[in-house]
């Protein structure tokens, strides 16, 4: 193709560079026995530097396969049958993309790509998926159509859900927010010493949608989403925050729902960290952080003072204390308080926010003290095995 059709050759390595942008060029030189060696160019050939170009045979794999693939695209005159074993195993995550993008210009051709990227999925947009499933000792096939992975992709966006959230889980739990899809696994893992053993557990993208007058509407779209189809994995049911809800309420969701609706037993998750000493690490942490820190080291009974101060002027009990407070606002007033108004606490700032960082510390040095709620989470999974200490 190099000296028969120039051309061809030029748009090879065209498609070649799309791929892997580090490739600036490659050629083919004559060797003995009529052999041939091809050579990779990572700098600019115009700057004449062929003893800087490698050897095919000293490049990874990867190179080597999309070498092969961008041929057949670009040389068959009759259409071909490809079929491409796992590209993201022999391939980073974007040359993979951009090869399935390559590919995609070829649409005269027939693909068979195996995959276990949702990614690769993503990009692709095929006109069917196979799902191959190995079980006793058996491999069964089921055919998912392009109408059904449209609907999907559909109910994704509506969500705010990304393929690769659900992709390859066995079933979901569905919670509050992104700190709870966050914070929850931690707490199984450390508290209970529990894996999740397949489950995702993701947040819904807006709870009031559930309190609304399109709340059945809402219910429906996750219960399609996750309703066991063979793309999507199907829902354990829904985790949220009391926020002081009625019972009537909750009633009223679980009707709508078709799916279990559990409730947490505090009014929302931050009232299961209301712990003095990770409270004032984290205090510290974030103060320590600043370009200029404040001359402030905050102490576990000075937070415990403060808190037992705020009970005592809501008029809370103990136990109404850390069920019934609004703890995500008692946090903020704490932050702002005993900080002079320099510190915020932050309930949603991602990637890891206050919330998370109050969780982290609490199950690497009081685990314990989420007992209660860890067991609230696993219950909701259905455990076999669950610990039977009290919160």
């Amino acid at each position: 193709m190099q000296g028969k059709n120039p051309g061809m050759f030029a748009n090879f390595n065209n498609l070649v560079s799309t791929v892997l942008p580090e490739i600036k060029w490659i050629s083919v030189l004559p060797r003995d026995n009529s052999d041939v060696e091809i050579k990779v160019w990572t700098l600019d050939t115009q700057l004449n530097r062929d003893d800087l170009s490698l050897p095919l045979s000293s490049c990874g794999s990867g190179i080597g396969q999309v070498l092969a693939i961008v041929y057949i695209l670009v040389s068959s005159e009759e259409p071909r049958t490809l079929i491409i074993d796992e590209p993201q195993s022999f391939l980073h995550p974007g040359a993979a993309k951009k090869l399935i993008e390559t590919i995609k210009q070829f649409p005269q051709h027939q693909y068979f790509i195996a995959t276990h990227s949702p990614d690769i999925i993503t990009t692709a947009d095929p006109s069917n998926i196979i799902k191959l499933k190995y079980e006793n000792c058996e491999t069964t096939a089921s055919v998912i159509n392009a109408k059904d992975i449209d609907l999907q992709n559909e109910l994704l966006e509506e969500l705010g859900v990304r393929l690769s959230d659900v992709f390859g889980a066995d079933n979901i739990l569905w919670v509050e927010g992104k700190t709870e899809q966050i914070c929850f696994p931690l707490i199984l893992e450390k508290a209970l010493k529990k894996q999740l053993r397949g489950t995702k557990i993701l947040g819904v993208m807006n709870t009031a949608d559930f309190q609304s007058k399109r709340a059945s509407l809402i219910f429906d779209i996750y219960q399609k989403l996750s309703g066991g189809t063979d793309l999507f994995p199907p829902a354990i049911g829904f985790l949220f925050d009391s926020e002081n809800r009625t019972e009537e309420e909750k009633d009223k969701w679980q009707r709508q729902s078709g799916k279990p609706v559990e409730f947490l037993s505090r009014r929302m998750y931050e009232n299961y960290l209301l712990d003095s000493e990770a409270i004032a690490a984290v205090f510290n942490e974030d103060n320590q952080s600043r370009p200029e820190p404040l001359p402030i080291n905050l102490t576990s009974v000075e937070v415990e003072e403060w808190l037992e101060k705020k009970k005592q002027e809501k008029g809370y009990s103990e136990k109404e204390w850390l069920s019934e407070v609004h703890g995500s606002q008692l946090l903020t007033d704490l932050f702002r308080e005993l900080s002079g108004s320099k510190l915020t606490f932050h309930k949603t700032r991602e990637p890891y926010n206050h919330s998370y960082k109050l969780t982290k510390w609490l199950v690497e040095n009081k685990p314990d003290f989420l007992f209660g709620l860890a067991n609230e989470i696993a219950n909701m999974l259905n455990y076999e095995e669950r610990s039977h200490r009290q919160p």
